[in-house]
């Protein structure tokens, strides 16, 4: 083949596959939670809501932006919530979640048991092992999602962090660590999703020094947003908090970036009264062994 040939079927060759890339957008919904704080009876409410979103036919990224495991407005909740949260979120199908400061307040062994038990992602970039061991945490996941591959960073919030209960880790900064996995990400994704446990505020910051990032998934300021918001060409949502509405973002995926094709917060309902004679069953028998263990040391 002559060199003019071989240019000349390279360039067909290309110019095929932008027009393939042009045609191949594909709609995703992004349904999404924040700020759950162990509110067991909306769950089944929530849950209704990402069968819902399913049933469109559109390929689901089902995200939480932390705090879902811990609430200290619960006490009797918290003593078995988080574990029942868990096994809820994995049966549901959760893509991934961001750790919030206030499941960090679980403290080491309790946080990894549960991190082990969701069978999901949960991420948070900016916080790293201070001895250099891996951290409990993932910074980022590749998630695909239909025909689109998806990049989620996970941010957690600094401020309230429960530091000495957790010396083992080490902030760092949330733009450069969010930054670090942008650029560190193999091949080139089709979306980027900033999961951040992050106010609006410091996600439209982060918005501006990572313009990369297609979406923020935000929380811990309890906002809901009824429409994104845009900086640049990044869209910001937060659903409130308690579960009281499911975020739901449709995506058209194109080659030459994204549309939203639709927002809404779906408003959900509590459906049974939390089980507080459970919880003050585990938390008498809980003291019940802490004062036998007592009494073990004097005799």
């Amino acid at each position: 083949m002559s060199a003019h040939r071989l240019a000349f079927s390279v360039l067909v060759t290309a110019l095929l596959a932008a027009v393939a890339l042009s045609v191949s957008g594909e709609r995703i919904r992004i349904v999404y939670t924040n700020d759950l704080h162990a509110r067991l009876a909306r769950l089944a409410s929530i849950e209704a809501a990402v069968a819902t979103a399913r049933e469109s036919g559109d390929p689901v990224l089902l995200l939480d932006a932390g705090d879902a495991w811990h609430d200290f407005r619960l006490p009797l909740t918290a003593v078995w919530g988080a574990d029942e949260l868990v096994a809820w979120m994995r049966r549901v199908g959760y893509d991934a979640m961001a750790v919030g400061n206030h499941d960090l307040y679980w403290g080491w062994p309790k946080l990894g048991r549960l991190v082990g038990a969701a069978g999901f992602p949960v991420l948070a970039a900016n916080l790293l092992s201070i001895d250099g061991t891996p951290s409990p945490f993932a910074a980022s996941a590749r998630v695909e999602v239909g025909r689109v591959d998806v990049l989620v960073v996970g941010l957690a919030a600094l401020e309230g962090l429960p530091g000495l209960d957790l010396p083992w880790l080490r902030p760092v900064g949330a733009a450069a660590a969010l930054s670090h996995e942008v650029e560190a990400a193999r091949g080139e994704p089709d979306l980027i999703v900033c999961l951040a446990h992050v106010s609006l505020r410091a996600a439209e910051r982060l918005a501006r020094a990572v313009p990369q990032v297609d979406v923020f998934v935000t929380g811990h300021t309890h906002v809901a947003t009824r429409e994104p918001r845009v900086v640049g060409n990044s869209l910001l949502v937060q659903s409130g908090a308690f579960g009281r509405y499911v975020g739901e973002l449709a995506l058209d995926v194109e080659a030459d970036g994204i549309r939203v094709a639709d927002h809404r917060l779906v408003e959900t309902k509590e459906e049974a009264a939390a089980d507080l004679g459970r919880g003050l069953a585990k938390l008498c028998g809980i003291a019940l062994a802490t004062i036998a263990f007592a009494i073990t040391l004097f005799l």
